[in-house]
This record gives C-alpha cells, sequence and structure tokens, in this order.
C-alpha cells in the first residue's frame, strides 16, 4: 500500500544562456540563485547584468528578454518503482513560457504557456533509470516565438493599434505585463518560475472542484463536491470529511467512487458566513477528500451568498452593479492590483501578506486582479480569504485585438479550465472579467463591434477575440465557476463598453484622454468605477534608490523620465499642478510632495464623490471604486498609492479616510456665474454641502459639528448656532445628505466638519473643506506647526496656529534607516485642534512635517 509521495525536484539546478547575445554572457552553466527561477534572476545573482529596476539599466539588459535559456540538473531523486501498480509523474505548476523539457535525454514536454500547468508520466522512463536523473529544460525567449506565431495566425489590426509591446504579445500566453507597460520597464522573463516536483503513486485525487450554494434565508448552505481518481481501484473507497471553523469534525462520508470519478452533496445548517471585513468576519470551514492510506486533498470554504445585482434605480437612468454578500449589498471601495514583481519567483506569501494587509488597514474591502499580469498565486487567495478581501479577477487578455484560431482557442480553454479549478473555491473570488479594456480599444481604433449582435460568429472580423469573451469563458465559468458570476469585460455594459449608466467604468479622460479637471471627477459618476487614477513620484527615499547619480535627481532629468513610463508626464504634472496650486520643480523633494498633493487631492475629489452615491436599496448610483493602482513594481513614479518599498502616498491616507466606516464629506458648489461680459474670474462658490456615511450595518446617533477660520489670522468665524451642531441618526450602510449652509468670506474661510457619536463622544469622521483653487490662498505668515511626540514613542500629537493644508509626517532622509509607518498621515489642520496620531518603527527617531507652500516660508523667498 503505498501512499502520494511528493518530492520536491530543487536540488543541482544549473543554468546557461543557449544562444550567443551579448558576448555569450553565461555560456557556460552556472548555478541558481534560487529555485524556482527564472535567467534574470539568476544573471542578476552573479552579476551579469546591473539590476534593470535601477537607473538607466533596462536598455542594458534587454538582451536578456531575446535570449534563449537552458536550465538543467542531474538530481532528480531515484525512486523505487519495484511496486507493479505504482507510477512516477513529473509535475511542472509554471513553465515560462516555451520551452522543450528533456528527462534523461528524452523529450517529455513541449510547452508554450506559462500559465499551465503539467503532469508527465515518467514511470516506464524511471523503471529502466539506476540512481538520479537528468532533467533538462530548454527555454526558447519568448518575443521571437511570439513573432512567429503572429506571423502564422495572422494579426486583424495593424501596427499602431496595440498598446505596450508589438502586437507579437498577444499570440503567446505569457504575462502581457513583461512586453513591458506604462507603469514599468520591459523585463520578459524566461524560467522554471513555479516549483517542479516528483509525485509517485498507486493512485491519486485527480480534479477537485468545491462549489457552495447559500439559501436565501442564509440558514443553509451546501456544498458540491466533484472530483475524479487517477488510476483507481476497483471499488475505490473516497472519504469527505468537514471541519467547522474551530477544527471540529462537522461531518464525513464515506462513498464509492462511480469508476474515476465521485460525487457528494453537503448540507451544513446554520452555517457559520464570511464576510468582507467591511461587514463581518471571516469563518473557514475545511474540505477534505481522501483515498484512505493513498491520497488527500483540503480546501479552506468560506461560505457566502454571492449575488451581482443589476436592477433599476430610482430617478435614474440605467442599471445598478452592485456586489451582494450574504443578503448586504456592498460598497466595494479598493484598488487594482498588478504583478508585485518581474521576477515571479521572488515573490513570497510574506510579501503577499505585507500588500493585502497594507490595503486591508487602508479600509479597502476589494481587489482587482488586473489582466496583464497572472491569476495570482495560491498565497494571494488564501491571505484574501483570511483577511477578508474581495478578489475581483480579470482573465489574462489585456489592451489588445487577440486572435481567436483553433489552436490559440484550445491553449485558452486550458488555460481557463486549469485557473478556475485552481483558485474558484475561494470565498474571496466575486467576480471573473473577460479581459482588460479590449472592448473599449475595440471602439477606439475601430475595430468591427456590434453591441448589439449577440449571435456571432465573429472570428473572422477584425475583432475575433469575441469568441474568447462572449463564447468560451462564459461557457467555462458557467460550467466550472460556480456562484461567482462572469462579465465580458472591464471596463463594458449598455450600449457602449464604458456607459456610466450600466455595468462598469474606467475614467481616463482625467490624466488621460481629455485631460479633464480631477475635480470634473463628478461628472463621470458610473454604477462601478473598476479602473481610474492619478499619477505621484515615489517617496524621496525610493526615488533615491532608483536613480543613483545626485547630478540626476530631478524632475527633469533623463533618468527621472525613464522612471516615469506614463506617456505625456513632462506635461501633465505641471498643468494639473499649475491649475490647482503653486508648485515648485527642484528640489526634488519639493517635486515629490507637489505631485504627491496632486494625486491625494485628486483622490480626495473621486471617492468622496462617489461614495456619497451609495444611497441605499435601488439608489446605488455608484457602488464601488476601484484606483489604479495599488502597489508598484519598481523604483517609479505611477498611479500606485503605495510605492515598490511599500511607502504609503498621501492619496493612501486619503483614500483611507474615504473608506472608513464612518465618513464625512463636504462639496462646495457653484452660487453665481461671473457676469457674462468679463473673463478670467471664477464662479463664485459661496454654498457648502456635507453629507455623512455610515458603513456600518447598525443605525447610529451622531452630532455634526462644523467649525469656521479665517486662513490668514487663524481666528474663529462665527457660524449660525443651528449650523454649529446637528443631533443626527445615520441610516445603515449608504450615504445620508444632512445641508446645505453659506459660507462667510468663502475665498478666506476653511470650514472643519465633524461626526461625534453621540453616546460617546467619540470622534467618527473628520473633514476640512478649503476654497479653491489653492493657487489663489496664502497662508498665515505667523504659522506654526506643533510636533510632539509621546514618550512610548508610538503617537505623535500635531497642531498649527492657523489652518494649514497636506500636513506630511516623516523621518528625514538624514536618518538611518526606511521611514517610519504612521496610521494616518496627510492631514489638515485647524487652530485649537491636536491631531493625535498613531506611529511605527520610529525608534527614537525625529519626525519632519511638510505643508502647502512650506517652501514659502524660508527666509528670503519671494514670489
Amino acid at each position: 500500500m503505498a501512499e502520494l509521495k511528493r518530492i520536491k525536484v530543487i536540488q543541482g539546478w544549473k543554468f546557461k544562456q543557449a544562444s550567443s547575445l551579448n558576448n555569450s554572457t553565461a555560456s557556460s552553466f552556472l548555478p541558481v540563485a534560487q529555485f524556482p527561477t527564472v535567467a534574470h534572476t539568476d544573471l542578476l545573482h552573479h552579476g551579469l547584468i546591473p539590476d534593470p529596476y535601477i537607473d538607466s539599466n533596462e536598455t542594458k539588459c534587454l538582451w536578456v528578454n531575446e535570449a534563449d535559456w537552458t536550465y538543467c540538473t542531474s538530481e532528480v531523486p531515484h525512486v523505487n518503482l519495484s511496486n507493479p501498480n505504482e507510477h512516477a509523474v513529473l509535475v511542472f505548476d509554471g513553465l515560462d513560457t516555451v520551452v522543450d523539457v528533456f528527462l534523461n535525454g528524452k523529450h517529455i514536454l513541449a510547452s508554450k504557456n506559462m500559465h499551465l500547468a503539467h503532469r508527465v508520466d515518467v514511470t516506464e522512463l524511471l523503471k529502466r533509470t539506476e540512481g538520479k536523473s537528468s532533467l533538462e529544460l530548454r527555454f526558447k525567449n519568448a518575443p521571437a516565438t511570439a513573432r512567429e506565431e503572429r506571423n502564422r495566425i495572422g494579426y486583424k489590426g495593424n501596427e499602431t493599434d496595440v498598446h505596450f509591446g508589438g502586437p507579437e504579445r498577444l499570440f503567446l500566453r505569457k504575462a502581457q505585463y513583461h512586453w513591458g507597460w506604462d507603469w514599468g520597464p520591459a523585463v520578459n522573463t524566461s524560467g522554471p518560475w513555479k516549483p517542479i516536483y516528483l509525485e509517485t503513486f498507486e493512485t491519486r485525487i485527480d480534479e477537485l472542484l468545491i462549489r457552495q450554494e447559500v439559501s436565501a434565508d442564509l440558514k443553509t448552505a451546501v456544498l458540491s463536491v466533484k472530483g475524479t481518481v487517477e488510476h483507481p481501484s476497483p471499488n475505490q473507497e473516497v472519504n469527505i470529511e468537514l471541519l467547522d471553523p474551530a477544527g471540529l469534525c462537522l461531518q464525513s462520508h464515506n462513498m464509492k467512487a462511480d469508476g474515476a470519478q465521485f460525487e457528494a452533496s453537503i448540507t451544513i445548517n446554520n452555517p457559520q458566513l464570511w464576510y468582507p471585513h467591511t461587514y463581518g468576519d471571516q469563518p473557514l470551514y475545511v474540505v477534505t477528500v481522501r483515498l484512505p492510506e493513498k491520497d488527500s486533498r483540503s480546501q479552506s470554504i468560506g461560505l457566502r451568498r454571492l449575488r451581482l445585482l443589476q436592477h433599476s434605480l430610482q430617478n435614474a437612468e440605467g442599471t445598478s452593479f452592485v456586489f451582494e454578500i450574504n443578503n448586504i449589498r456592498i460598497f466595494a471601495g479598493g484598488s487594482c492590483w498588478i504583478p508585485g514583481d518581474f521576477m515571479l519567483p521572488r515573490m513570497t506569501r510574506q510579501r503577499y501578506s505585507d500588500w493585502l494587509q497594507l490595503a486591508k488597514s487602508g479600509n479597502q474591502s476589494m481587489i482587482r486582479v488586473w489582466g496583464g499580469g497572472i491569476v495570482e498565486s495560491d498565497d494571494f487567495y488564501d491571505i484574501c480569504d483570511r483577511e477578508g478581501i474581495l478578489v475581483w479577477q480579470d482573465f489574462l487578455f489585456a489592451c489588445g485585438n487577440y486572435p481567436a484560431s483553433q489552436d490559440f482557442m484550445e491553449n485558452v480553454k486550458l488555460e481557463a479550465e486549469a485557473q478556475l479549478r485552481r483558485v474558484g473555491h475561494h470565498a474571496s473570488l466575486v467576480l471573473w472579467a473577460g479581459n482588460n479594456e479590449d472592448y473599449l480599444l475595440a471602439e477606439k481604433w475601430g475595430w468591427e463591434l456590434d453591441m448589439t449582435d449577440e449571435k456571432g460568429p465573429w472570428d473572422q472580423t477584425d475583432f475575433p477575440a469575441r469568441e474568447i469573451y462572449e463564447r468560451l469563458l462564459p461557457r467555462l465559468v458557467e460550467a466550472m465557476g460556480g456562484d461567482v458570476p462572469y462579465w465580458r469585460s472591464s471596463p463594458y455594459g449598455g450600449s457602449y463598453s464604458n456607459d456610466t449608466t450600466v455595468g462598469d467604468t474606467h475614467i481616463w479622460d482625467v490624466w488621460h484622454g481629455k485631460l479633464s479637471p480631477y475635480q470634473d471627477y463628478k461628472n463621470y459618476t458610473s454604477r462601478f468605477i473598476s479602473e481610474f487614477g492619478f499619477e505621484s513620484c515615489p517617496s524621496l527615499r525610493t526615488l533615491h534608490r532608483g536613480i543613483t547619480a545626485p547630478s540626476e535627481r530631478h524632475a527633469q532629468s533623463r533618468t527621472f523620465d525613464i522612471h516615469d513610463k506614463g506617456p505625456g508626464h513632462t506635461r501633465r504634472y505641471p498643468m494639473y499642478m499649475g491649475e490647482n496650486f503653486r508648485f515648485r520643480m527642484n528640489p526634488l523633494r519639493d517635486f515629490v510632495y507637489c505631485t504627491q498633493f496632486l494625486q491625494a487631492d485628486a483622490m480626495a475629489y473621486a471617492y468622496n464623490c462617489w461614495r456619497r452615491e451609495f444611497q441605499g436599496p435601488e439608489r446605488e448610483y455608484c457602488a464601488g471604486v476601484l484606483v489604479w493602482q495599488l502597489n508598484d513594481i519598481w523604483p517609479g513614479s505611477s498611479w500606485a498609492l503605495v510605492d515598490v518599498d511599500l511607502q504609503r502616498k498621501p492619496a493612501y491616507y486619503v483614500t483611507k479616510r474615504a473608506l472608513g466606516k464612518f465618513v464625512v464629506g463636504m462639496e462646495r458648489t457653484v452660487t453665481k456665474e461671473p457676469p457674462y461680459i468679463v473673463t478670467g474670474y471664477p464662479p463664485e462658490k459661496h454654498a457648502l454641502d456635507v453629507w455623512a456615511v455610515n458603513g456600518t450595518l447598525e443605525p447610529r446617533k451622531a452630532t455634526l459639528k462644523l467649525s469656521a477660520y479665517d486662513i490668514r489670522s487663524g481666528s474663529r468665524v462665527s457660524l449660525p448656532k443651528n449650523v454649529e451642531e446637528q443631533n443626527l441618526v445615520l441610516p445603515p450602510n449608504r450615504t445620508t445628505e444632512i445641508t446645505s449652509i453659506s459660507i462667510p468670506d468663502p475665498d478666506n474661510t476653511v470650514i472643519a466638519a465633524y461626526i461625534d457619536d453621540s453616546a460617546t463622544a467619540e470622534r467618527l469622521a473628520r473633514w476640512v473643506s478649503w476654497p479653491e483653487p489653492l493657487r489663489l490662498l496664502h497662508l498665515s505668515p505667523d504659522l506654526l506647526i506643533n510636533t510632539r511626540i509621546a514618550e512610548s514613542g508610538d503617537r505623535i500629537f500635531v497642531s498649527a496656529s492657523a489652518p494649514v493644508k497636506g500636513v506630511v509626517l516623516s523621518v528625514p532622509m538624514t536618518e538611518p534607516g526606511e521611514d517610519a509607518v504612521f496610521e494616518d498621515n496627510f492631514v489638515d489642520l485647524i487652530p485649537g485642534e491636536t491631531v493625535d496620531i498613531g506611529v511605527h518603527s520610529l525608534q527614537g527617531r525625529s519626525v519632519q512635517t511638510r505643508f502647502l507652500y512650506d517652501w514659502e516660508m524660508e527666509e528670503g523667498f519671494e514670489l
């Protein structure tokens, strides 16, 4: 009786270049840096290439993308296969990307899809082998194969309608960002990027699909367990065990397989339900399937009732786009995720945990895994399950006109089935989207797209991938996806892909497109904004790491441009800043502050005006906001809220506050336009709307407090008594419009708003409204900011003598180590108030403050 054994093939790996680029660097075998691995990682380890993330090294490493690489080991363990019923299988979890595999000199596998795992039965080969075996992986460079495939299949578009890389990238099932994107370099990796195993067994569990259905009254959950057995014995026994979230055995079922297949239905009464962290807890059941004394597989399952609601709305066109979990309509606030590294084997469970914990601590409830990367590591989804973070998962197509030839479609089918099977059981997974922006580009470039045509066929049109998005993928999701819905694209819906009344939208007329002011975000209110963003620099520490030459550390240097892949950034930064506030390009620390201020102010407009539109049942005019993007991949400028070194930008803190359980929001509204006869005068904004968000599931008695201050003097400005304090009851899980007031001397007055708990006086939310544009403001010439660090070193108390905007706390660059981690930052201060901010890893170092126009306080400064 032999139980399945899984042995890591991890020892003795070597690599070399199998082509002759760059003077045959690594032309002889060298030991790998780690395993799994890719060529860039190994070359870096041996000092054969400079780090492509630093300075202008990207171009010095491009040859690696076009080279062929061979990996081999002679340390495949010997296994005893004397038992005639025992089998040996080599398991390749992921090979990047075009590869031929040889075992003891015999060709056993050819693959050209990095997203597929492979199992190769090597029983007969190993039976004839004494001692250890040799394994050789011959990788051909991806760009060359992609060009061959493009020429073979034929491209339906033209060379000008491809974003990022040439059209060849569309023809190879490889992570598309490896060809370079507008937030990172072109690092096109090659190698065994996931583990390799040798398995021996008599019989094993092959496919396993566990799906759930929770009743409408939430009192019953039914688990469907389906699977297949490889090399089953006659009357094969199967045991299914269910553990409750405390680890106690709740149910056990014994059955016989029907040939190679087994199926069971498990009913759970009064289930402990899984919620996103903003609405509840995350209990996880465990289902274990066993072939007694042969094999076992386990999966953690969170039980939740999931629906995507698209109902009509009160007093609004179109339909909602609301995720409902356990009969609760969710406001899905969060961000988009790009891969954490180009050299994917460097991603660890700890790195994933650091990023996802950071998102959760920022009150984010949803992450969208973008289609230009990968269906992420099992660790990623495990952590999302554990932490209660919802996952919107794109299928792996992005910004392109993909082919739909028969062999390409078959490759995609195998890939999609594998990913549905691998991650489809996770409670955190709430949507499969067909692609990223392919319908949007079809409209932009004039590919054949009739949104009213639901029949096709489309494979002979110049937009053949509709066969993938509207035939193949929805069929697979329906068969294998359980209760997780499918959406054709992101964005998609209505009469065109970016219809603001149906489905989801990508809002890029701000920063891209029309370069609209970010104050116009309100005009782009949509049912679900799944992508939008605004660029900024990373932290000064991170920029110094990425740009090593002091002479290049300024915003107009060649190296700075190289580290900002966003097109047109040299024009867009000064344009947007010049419209809104006085700014400084130099020194670099001031430019970094100004771009981060700009991004944060844009996020404040977007998140607050859009969350305002989640107003209760049948009034969910906007039910989700996902910023592009959460994370960064190298030390460069991008749309990320957090840079590659986990340094939180001011925009991170703005979104954290905007996604809190309680929010108070304010917007100055136009009360009078200037006389038509004159130009150059802004409209008067003398009125102020005030609203509040209760993101909990219970009504809350609260008190709204408003106070006003003169900007130059810091003195209190009187407001009517009935305006300064109001008692409220905030209904649950929605925004409530509270009041509209007149602002005294509006061009020179800030208004502070607070929401306090009526019973405990706990401060629930805070916001400060400033006159705009900020470029017209002048701060108090006598402004003083006081910063005091608690003796414990874990709290900072900040106050000011007059109103001040955009105060950022940080550890000075002259202090050693990384910056401290602040629980809040980028705060506006008003007189008479002390803001209490938690801090971690300060370690006795000092803290400095930055704020808008602090450079104008420098001695000798003149406007």
